[in-house]
């Protein structure tokens, strides 16, 4: 049968006991990374963004929902008398090479059609687990894209393009801090404290993002690796090379979309990372010309003591 040996309940087949498969796409909210539990975060009126403490960050549990086809919908009692003999029960997704320990939460929605079904069961994760994959030994993967690095590793490395849609969030500003501001019945308007500096609050980037991989294991190998990057402690560094700028971040959500095991085995994945930039600050992008020693270029008027840089709007 075409959908046998896909899922394992407690070490019986779906299938083949309850006549239950997971629909196409049904796999997108299971596979996506857990988030960190509160991050204790400090603002500065006196600075830009925001100040973290990630020196040992938890992952916190999570709900998600699967979709699921029903060959014979008389055999659905059967799943959830099984699902309701104790709390915890074993996940075996044999096509995604994974296990997971979950709990039943609910039933979202139930229909039918003669023998054939849908349903969409709500699941509880509350041993969020690592994935494989070590972004340090990633090879050269057929991604030319270049110009956007975390941690120095470019996302051409992961396999993943950066879709349209990045760039604009990227350089999208971030929200002023406002300054001391007092109003009062007895005056008109504001008073505003105008002789402070303007500061930035921090913002969040959302990174559309695409991986294609050969097959699960290299799935696994990509997606796990940068994975394995945002999850670890302390800030995360994000370079953007058309403005050639840096900076500091950390991870905060991740969707997908959509995720797609072609009948070849490829595996195809479209989805989102939100990560929160701690410290934006808009600059501006000039070229300054050097000498061979790597001295800036000045002009003097007419032998006058007043240099002038040489700038060059870029």
């Amino acid at each position: 049968m075409r959908y046998t040996n896909k899922l394992f309940i407690d070490e019986l087949d779906a299938m083949v006991e309850y006549g239950v498969f997971v629909e196409r796409n049904g796999y997108r909210q299971l596979l996506q990374m857990p988030v960190f539990k509160k991050i204790e975060q400090t603002d500065w009126p006196e600075f830009d963004g925001i100040e973290a403490d990630l020196a040992n960050p938890m992952l916190d549990g999570r709900q998600f929902q699967i979709q699921f086809c029903i060959k014979n919908v008389r055999w659905a009692e059967d799943l959830f008398l099984a699902l309701s003999d104790g709390v915890y029960h074993e996940f075996d997704f044999k096509d995604l090479d994974i296990k997971r320990n979950l709990r039943l939460v609910s039933n979202g929605s139930f229909s039918s059609y003669i023998r054939l079904g849908k349903m969409t069961l709500t699941f509880a994760d509350d041993f969020p687990a690592g994935l494989k994959g070590d972004p340090y030994e990633l090879g050269e993967s057929e991604v030319v894209q270049r110009g956007y690095k975390i941690d120095g590793i470019d996302f051409s490395r992961f396999g993943m393009y950066v879709l349209r849609g990045t760039d604009d969030s990227i350089r999208k500003a971030p929200n002023v801090r406002e300054n001391l501001k007092i109003t009062a019945k007895n005056m008109s308007g504001v008073s505003y404290d105008s002789n402070g500096d303007v500061h930035w609050k921090s913002k969040d980037v959302t990174l559309k993002l695409f991986v294609r991989a050969a097959d699960i294991d290299e799935f696994w190998e990509r997606y796990g690796a940068l994975y394995q990057i945002l999850l670890a402690p302390g800030l995360r560094t994000f370079t953007f090379r058309p403005i050639d700028m840096t900076y500091h971040c950390f991870y905060k959500s991740n969707s997908i979309t959509r995720f797609d095991i072609l009948t070849s085995g490829k595996v195809w994945c479209e989805f989102s990372v939100v990560l929160t930039f701690t410290d934006w600050h808009p600059v501006s992008s000039w070229l300054l010309l050097e000498t061979e020693r790597e001295e800036l270029v000045i002009t003097e008027n007419d032998g006058s003591n007043i240099n002038y840089n040489i700038k060059i709007r870029i």
